[in-house]
């Protein structure tokens, strides 16, 4: 088995970048991944970086028009671009012109979904924060990296009976060559990609983001409903989440992946 694809997502809740290889940083943590996150006015003042449920921060189980943003991200220059469909709504360095990037994305959102401001006034305008290598905004406390395989989504298509794709479950690591749903065998294993140790830690459970169509930004598919007529788990299950156990290291498509 080998991985065959590779995202990292440097705005929380928004699209990935697809990469040939992806590092690890000393902190654990891919990096470039869930680097920033568009966090409500009212969670807590600009520097501080505590770790935080998702609700405080704009995400796809509440805010699914996000999704058809497309997101490019310069880590040498800085600059962030942010489009809906062709048009570019951000453009600037993330560093000296957040308050541009601010404005530009709350106006989205609001404009968009007019309800929010009417129904949550003290949440806007959002607060960009990050940009520290220690300072992640993924949806668990630990961080980590997430994997599945193309042979589950394969199976979950079939089972679900339309095709969904691989990005609405937003992991970083995608592989192929096992049995449909055998990464979940792997629970409390250990695995060696390119000399680097991941312990599997637990399988990551599903909530509305799912239901969210990466193109278009619309609910187009009750994903979650229709996993839980097949699935005996609630929330339902789909890709596991790796605890990365060396310092710091590299990952690249078409990296054998070992069962330790």
């Amino acid at each position: 088995m080998k991985i065959s694809k590779l995202y990292k997502y440097p705005i929380k809740s928004l699209t990935p970048l697809e990469s040939d290889s992806l590092d690890l940083n000393k902190f654990g943590y891919i990096n470039g991944d869930r680097l920033f996150g568009f966090r409500f006015q009212n969670a807590g003042d600009r520097d501080n970086y505590e770790w935080q449920r998702k609700t405080s921060f704009a995400a796809l189980m509440h805010m699914p028009q996000i999704a058809k943003l497309k997101v490019d991200f310069n880590e040498q220059t800085k600059i962030l671009i942010v489009k809906n469909n062709e048009e570019i709504i951000i453009e600037s360095h993330i560093d000296l012109n957040r308050s541009e990037i601010e404005t530009n994305f709350t106006n989205f959102v609001l404009e968009t979904d007019r309800s929010l401001i009417e129904k949550f006034p003290e949440r806007f305008p959002f607060m960009l924060i990050g940009g520290e290598d220690h300072a992640h905004f993924h949806d668990g406390k630990d961080g980590g990296v997430t994997l599945h395989s193309q042979e589950s989504l394969n199976d979950l298509n079939k089972k679900i009976g339309y095709e969904i794709d691989h990005q609405r479950f937003r992991s970083n690591i995608i592989i192929e060559g096992i049995e449909p749903w055998e990464e979940f065998n792997w629970i409390g294993k250990q695995i060696v990609i390119n000399n680097l140790n991941f312990r599997v830690e637990k399988p990551v459970t599903r909530c509305l983001a799912i239901n969210c169509n990466p193109e278009d930004g619309t609910r187009d598919k009750n994903v979650l409903k229709s996993m839980l007529d097949f699935q005996d788990k609630k929330p339902p299950e789909f890709s596991v989440k790796l605890i990365p156990l060396n310092s710091a290291g590299k990952i690249s498509v078409g990296d054998p992946v070992y069962v330790s």
